[in-house]
């Protein structure tokens, strides 16, 4: 039996017409308990919801290093992943910033590929 309900079985137990005020500072205790169990279950979600977009991103990750063995442009990646281009340039932008994608400059294309050298970054 957790605290809240310990608390919720005083409450029902008090006589209200002889303990009046332990009955008040019962129920202002269950409303702060209750208060910090809302707080803790919305932190809980947060992280829980954190945890699983950086498993979605790690999935992404991944499968756009397999497909870079060679040079190719964001679209080129797009196409051949099914997402739309602005998604996987934030993903290849993502890689860049770990160091784990190369890039350069082809007219006015930028093309990207796995780094040559990537065992200083591990994921």
């Amino acid at each position: 039996m957790d605290e809240i309900e310990i608390v919720r079985k005083l409450v029902e137990r008090v006589d209200v017409t002889q303990n009046t005020r332990f009955k008040e500072e019962l129920l202002n205790i269950l409303h702060r308990l209750d208060m910090k169990m809302d707080l803790i279950n919305q932190k809980l979600d947060k992280v829980i919801k954190e945890e699983i977009n950086s498993v979605e991103i790690k999935e992404i990750h991944l499968k756009l290093l397999n497909i870079l063995d060679g040079w190719m442009s964001t679209s080129d990646l797009a196409r051949i992943m099914n997402y739309r281009q602005e998604y996987i340039s934030r993903k290849v932008a993502e890689l860049r910033k770990m160091e784990l994608v190369e890039e350069k400059r082809d007219g006015k294309s930028i093309l990207y590929r796995r780094a040559q050298n990537p065992d200083t970054v591990s994921m």
